[in-house]
Formats: C-alpha cells, structure tokens, sequence
C-alpha cells in the first residue's frame, strides 16, 4: 500500500510540475479520500490536472470535485454522441445560461463550437465541469453554499 501511495505521489508531483510538502500532499490524499477516490496514479494525474486547469477557483478544490462528479454523472447516462444544441440544451435545464463567447472558449480546446457538430462524452467532460463551475462562480450564493447543479 505504501509503495502505491508513494507511486501516486510522484506522479502527482510530475503534472503538477514541482515537488510538494509532506503537509500538501496529506491534504491532497484527505481530500481525495473524502470524495471517495481512491489514492492511485490516475487519480492523482487527474486532480493534479484539474488544479492546473483551475488553479484558484472561487470555489475551491471541492467545489472543482463535485462539479466534475456532476458532469461525469451526466455524460455516463448518454452513450451516444450529442450535437452542440443539445448540450446547451442540457446545460440551460441546469440553469447554466453562458454567453456566447464563454461558449466558444469552452469548446475551443475540442475543435470549436458548432451547434450540429457531435461530440463524444468524452470530449465534453470538460464542458460539463467548466459550465459547472461557471455557474458556481456566478451563483449569488455564500462561499459555502455553492451547488454545480
């Protein structure tokens, strides 16, 4: 076990491009467990990238968790591609209504935005957790109350 963690460490500290302190990687490995992910290489590749991304979110490392769970949860329930309305479409049942030059910045890294183009559940991962977060920032909520969906 301990051989693992210290595997998903390393790799932790390779994305994220620099050697952390016993203290932060305590905190990183508490904050995983408490979402229920597994400290393991790709767990951590995965958080290591998603801070990158977002490095200081408004609504911090959590809120960036629940909000990808969010997205991952939606996306699982559609096998099949969806077309740039649909996803829209999804999102605004989610109460999250973008610009549309937010909207094209979010899809830029995947092609760019088309409205009859598809795009896998893979590819909009991304989206999904981006517009979440979006909406989250946004939200006339307190700090603490913030919800992705």
């Amino acid at each position: 076990m301990t051989e693992q963690i210290e595997k998903a460490r390393l790799a932790y500290e390779v994305v994220a491009g620099k050697r952390v302190s016993d203290n932060h990687w305590y905190r990183t490995r508490k904050l995983l467990e408490r979402h229920k992910l597994e400290v393991n290489v790709k767990n951590c590749q995965f958080f290591a990238e998603l801070r990158k991304a977002i490095p200081r979110s408004a609504i911090g490392i959590e809120g960036l968790l629940d909000c990808y769970k969010k997205a991952d949860e939606i996306l699982n329930q559609s096998t099949k591609p969806l077309t740039g309305s649909e996803v829209l479409r999804i999102l605004a049942q989610y109460g999250v209504h973008p610009h549309q030059t937010t909207v094209s910045r979010w899809f830029r890294g995947i092609g760019g935005y088309r409205k009859n183009r598809e795009y896998s559940p893979a590819q909009l991962k991304s989206i999904f957790a981006n517009a979440f977060l979006y909406k989250a920032h946004y939200s006339t909520k307190l700090p603490g109350e913030v919800k992705c969906g």
